[in-house]
């Protein structure tokens, strides 16, 4: 029985909801329901009893509660301890970070990390709510994570810290030599776009924040979807549609004009970077990596590129 299964039982009994579980373990319902499902399969037994509400454990699982409390409590005491000694000892940090930060931002960041003393980083890649799980969990240290006004990263104060690095913009851009072309669709009210699943973040973002603000365009024409912002990008710049993707990760081809920055007709989206890491006692190494990422704010960031004039009128 693995720590985050037993964890995940005592939110549902915590709670009483597998939604209101599934929020706090930063997980979709769905997802959270599967992994629910499978403990079952491991167990050989249903352990919820899901007609009543709030849900409770079944019968003859509820007087076996406290040991599963006991045990989680211990698991976590040994995991926590054997982790932090092997790390210590190999100077190993775990930082996870979405896709679309791994990509350009936090390659840049382990670098400048390497610079000042010899580490160990581990850097992973997933959906933000897959992030969040790793640093709950304790696979991970550090997590570094993107956040809007409207989809802010909803974080429970007392065992999580969080701390805006910085801040960047999710912007529309579109092959340099295809936007004539694009401009004659754009005139009647099309608008050719990858999309982001909406099951993650940036899907969100764009289905929730982004597309609805745009006037003029009458038909959205989704022409390929894609959960992956270099995908995005590719995309756009052979020409397939317009992506919305982090400026720092369009910045050299917008420079070499081989892509369009089309903020200034399709508008832009705020990003706000944030780390995050779990309350509590940290070894040496980890406090020190802490404090490095908070006084070296990531490069690139906030300098924006050179504005682009109106180009789809």
């Amino acid at each position: 029985m693995r720590l985050e299964w037993l964890e995940d039982i005592l939110a549902v009994v915590e709670t009483g909801s597998f939604i209101k579980a599934a929020e706090g373990r930063c997980l979709t319902q769905s997802a959270f329901s599967r992994r629910i499902r499978l403990i079952e399969s491991h167990v050989g037994a249903e352990l919820f009893d899901r007609a009543r509400k709030p849900v409770e454990l079944k019968a003859a699982v509820r007087d076996r509660y406290q040991d599963i409390a006991e045990l989680a409590a211990g698991l976590r005491t040994l995991t926590n301890g054997l982790r932090h000694q092997g790390r210590e000892t190999q100077k190993r940090i775990v930082i996870a970070s979405q896709h679309a930060i791994t990509t350009f931002i936090a390659p840049s960041l382990v670098q400048r990390l390497l610079v000042s003393r010899e580490l160990d980083i581990r850097l992973r890649s997933a959906n933000r709510e897959d992030c969040y799980a790793l640093l709950l969990t304790r696979q991970a240290d550090i997590v570094l994570l993107y956040a809007t006004e409207r989809h802010p990263l909803a974080v429970e104060s007392s065992f999580v810290e969080p701390h805006t690095l910085g801040s960047e913009s999710l912007i529309p851009v579109f092959m340099a030599s295809g936007v004539s072309t694009l401009e004659e669709q754009y005139k009647r009210g099309e608008l050719p776009v990858v999309i982001y699943p909406k099951g993650v973040f940036l899907g969100r973002v764009l289905s929730d924040e982004i597309l609805p603000r745009l006037r003029g365009v009458t038909s959205f024409s989704p022409k390929a979807e894609t959960a992956l912002t270099l995908a995005a990008l590719q995309l756009a710049l052979i020409g397939v549609a317009v992506a919305w993707v982090p400026e720092t990760l369009a910045r050299e081809y917008l420079l070499s004009q081989r892509l369009m920055d089309l903020r200034s007709t399709l508008g832009s989206q705020h990003l706000d970077l944030i780390a995050v890491r779990l309350k509590g006692t940290k070894t040496q190494t980890e406090e020190e990596v802490w404090k490095m990422i908070l006084s070296h704010a990531p490069e690139h960031l906030c300098a924006s590129s050179p504005a682009s004039e109106a180009i789809l009128e």
